[in-house]
Order: C-alpha cells, then structure tokens, then sequence
C-alpha cells in the first residue's frame, strides 16, 4: 500500500478581498503554514495523495490550472514512512 498523506486546501484572504489558495500537509506538518494565515482563512477541502506529484497534480485539476508538470524526479518519490507515522499519530490523538 502507497504512503498516502492529507494534506488540507485553505482560502487565505488578502487586504483587497481576494482569497488566495494554498496548500499544506494536515497535522503537525502543517503547522509553520498555517501560522502564517491570515485571520478569516478557512479550511476549503482536503486532497489525499502518496507524493508530491501525485497530490499537485489532483490541485491543480481542481483549480483548473491545467496539467501539473515538474522536472524534479525526487517529486514522483512516495511519501516517507515517517511522514506518514507523524500524521497517522496526530490523527489518532485527535
């Protein structure tokens, strides 16, 4: 079975009003990111995927972005069995 990690979309709003997309490993993982929100950002969704390329690629089909593309072959690597543990264990406890 494939390491497969959540990872959660958030809206952050900006001081014009526009809402800005971005993306971050659910858990403690995702803390530095979520520290840096804005107040008023909500938690839009969640996308589950084994490695980078596989969970960048379903976000940008669902931002309509198009086809996602990298020249980092270390991006099609599953996700380490520690991330995978950390997350798990989060999960778990909560």
């Amino acid at each position: 079975m494939k390491n497969e990690l959540i990872h959660e979309i958030w809206l952050d709003p900006e001081p014009d009003g526009q809402m800005l997309p971005g993306l971050c490993l659910a858990g403690p993982m995702g803390n530095g990111f979520r520290s840096l929100l804005n107040k008023g950002a909500v938690k839009a969704g969640e996308i589950v995927g084994y490695s980078h390329f596989d969970v960048m690629t379903k976000y940008w089909k669902l931002q309509g972005w198009g086809k996602y593309e990298t020249q980092h072959q270390q991006d099609h690597e599953p996700y380490p069995d520690e991330w995978v543990s950390i997350q798990r264990a989060h999960i778990d406890s909560v």
